[in-house]
C-alpha cells in the first residue's frame, strides 16, 4: 500500500517515491493461516494522509475497521468505515483507501474463496453459505455494527481472536470466523428481503400511476409484477399504509379533480376516461373521498 500524489516534476516524483517508501514501512501486515474458504488474513495500518494504490481482488474481500475513520473509494461511491464498521467487496471491484482523519487507522481483512469452500461435510452448510454470500455481495456491501449487539459482539470476538499476540487454536479461530459470517449473512439476507419487498411495492405504485385511466383488479396488478395477489397486497400495505385499490382510487380521484376543471368534459366522460364501471359508481367513489359529488365539486370550482 503506497501513498500516491500527483508529481509535478521529476524531483517531486523522486521525493514522493521516497516518501511512499516511508509510508510503506509504517504499515503493519501479518498473515495468519485460516481454513478455506477464508484466505489471506491481514492487518493494515494507514497513517494520516495515506492513500493506497487502486486495486481489486479475485474473490470476495472483507475489510473491517479496527480504528477509524477510513474511507473506501470506488467507481460507484465512497464509504467511510469508522471503528467497528466493515464491508464486503465483490470480486473485481476497483477500490483504494484514504485516511483523511487526524490519526492512524487500522483494519483487519481477509478474502473468501466462495468458489472453493474447502472439504467440509455437506451437512455443515459451508458451501450453501458461500453461495448465499456470492448472491448477496454486489459491488460494496457496508455494514454498521453499532446498535446491533449480536453483530458487534461477533465482529470484535473475531477481531480479538485473529489479532491476538499468541496464536489461538485453529478450532477457536475457525469458530469465530464462521460465527461472524453467519451473523453477517443473516443481516444481509434480511436487508435483501426487505429491499426486494420494497421494490415490488414501488413497481406496483409505478404501475398504478401509469395506468390510472384503466380498470385494474388486484389479480391483474399482481400478474403485472409477477407476484401472487396475497404478496402484492401485503408488501404494498406495508410500504404505503393502505390497500392497492384504495391507493388506485385516490389516484383516480386526484385525476378526476383535474378533469372536472375542464368544462368541455361531461361527468360521464370523466368517469369513462378514468375507467370507472359506471358514472354512478364514479360519483359514489368521488363523494367518499372528497365529501362532494362531481357535480358539487364542479360548481364549487
Amino acid at each position: 500500500m503506497k501513498k500516491t500524489l500527483a508529481p509535478h516534476s521529476p524531483e517531486d516524483a523522486r521525493n514522493q517515491a521516497a516518501e511512499a517508501i516511508d509510508v510503506d514501512q509504517s504499515y503493519l501486515a501479518y498473515y495468519l493461516p485460516v481454513p478455506r474458504p477464508f484466505v489471506r488474513l491481514t492487518s493494515g495500518h494507514f497513517p494520516v494522509g495515506a492513500v493506497t494504490q487502486r486495486h481489486s481482488h479475485p474473490m470476495i474481500a472483507m475489510h473491517g475497521s479496527l480504528q477509524g475513520p477510513l474511507t473506501l473509494l470506488t467507481a460507484v461511491g465512497e464509504y467511510t468505515l469508522d471503528t467497528g464498521d466493515f464491508c464486503f467487496i465483490a470480486p473485481g471491484v476497483d477500490h483504494h483507501w484514504s485516511n483523511t482523519g487526524s490519526h492512524s487507522a487500522a483494519t483487519l481483512a481477509f478474502l473468501i474463496n466462495a468458489q472453493q469452500p474447502g472439504r467440509w461435510p455437506a451437512s455443515l452448510g459451508i458451501a450453501d453459505a458461500c453461495n448465499e454470500l456470492q448472491r448477496l455481495v454486489h459491488g460494496v456491501a457496508r455494514l454498521n455494527s453499532s446498535g446491533d449487539p449480536d453483530l458487534q459482539h461477533a465482529f470484535w470476538q473475531m477481531a480479538d481472536q485473529l489479532t491476538a499476540e499468541r496464536p489461538r487454536q485453529q478450532l477457536a479461530i475457525t469458530g469465530r470466523l464462521w460465527t461472524f459470517l453467519s451473523v453477517v449473512l443473516e443481516r444481509m439476507s434480511r436487508t435483501s428481503s426487505a429491499a426486494a419487498q420494497h421494490d415490488v411495492a414501488q413497481q406496483i405504485r409505478r404501475l398504478l400511476l401509469s395506468r390510472v385511466n384503466d380498470r385494474l383488479t388486484i389479480a391483474e396488478v399482481a400478474g403485472e409484477v409477477r407476484v401472487s395477489a396475497t404478496h402484492a397486497k401485503e408488501v404494498f400495505t406495508a410500504a404505503f399504509g393502505c390497500g392497492i385499490m384504495t391507493y388506485f382510487n385516490e389516484l383516480k380521484i386526484w385525476q378526476a379533480k383535474r378533469l372536472l376543471c375542464d368544462p368541455s368534459l361531461t361527468i360521464d366522460q370523466v368517469s369513462g376516461k378514468l375507467g370507472f364501471s359506471s358514472p354512478t359508481y364514479f360519483s359514489r367513489t368521488f363523494r367518499k373521498h372528497t365529501g362532494a359529488t362531481p357535480s358539487e365539486f364542479r360548481k364549487q370550482r
